[in-house]
């Protein structure tokens, strides 16, 4: 074979490579690795992107009338996504928005994301096998809570406060119904 020949043929499996890595969802960035996972439509909006030790954004679609979770882990120098959770719109006046826990050799992680339209709460505890962590809510704003080990959302044990540390609610499991309920 001739040197012309050799490199058309480096050439075409370079791009044969490149366009395999582009149609798995890897990306440059982050956030085109998010919008590459395959649950992530064009009618998804970005709410929050959180990033730590591990890399997470938070969609809306007002069109599917739900939130999206979706882990990113980078790869080298690529990024991608393989997994995503989604929670549906809700009316109460505490809701989860978000959550996702992972767990691969090198990375462990729960997320939790809350939304508030209650004005009386002020504060948000998860308690935790290693301690509570407590965090300041604001009305319409999302908060979150990442944590470096890997939980299942429904065994996330969070109670919500107002100012004045009275508890008025609590995240439970309640007849196979999982949300935030009102003491």
């Amino acid at each position: 074979m001739n040197m012309r020949k050799i490199s058309v043929v480096m050439a075409l499996l370079l791009i044969a490579c490149g366009a395999f890595y582009f149609l798995e969802g890897y990306r440059f960035t982050p956030f085109a690795a998010a919008k590459a996972n395959g649950f992530v439509t064009d009618d998804y909006e970005l709410v929050e992107k959180i990033e730590e030790d591990s890399i997470f954004y938070l969609f809306k679609s007002d069109e599917k009338q739900e939130y999206r979770t979706v882990h990113v882990k980078q790869n080298a120098q690529t990024y991608y996504s393989y997994a995503s959770t989604f929670i549906p719109y809700g009316e109460d006046n505490l809701q989860t928005i978000g959550g996702m826990s992972i767990r691969y050799e090198d990375e462990k992680a729960t997320l939790f994301v809350l939304l508030s339209k209650d004005e009386a709460i002020d504060s948000i505890v998860v308690h935790t096998e290693f301690g509570d962590e407590k965090k300041k809510i604001l009305k319409d704003k999302p908060l979150y809570f990442l944590f470096p080990y890997s939980q299942q959302i429904d065994h996330i044990n969070a109670t919500a406060f107002d100012k004045n540390g009275n508890e008025l609610y609590y995240y439970k499991d309640v007849d196979q119904n999982l949300k935030w309920q009102e003491i």
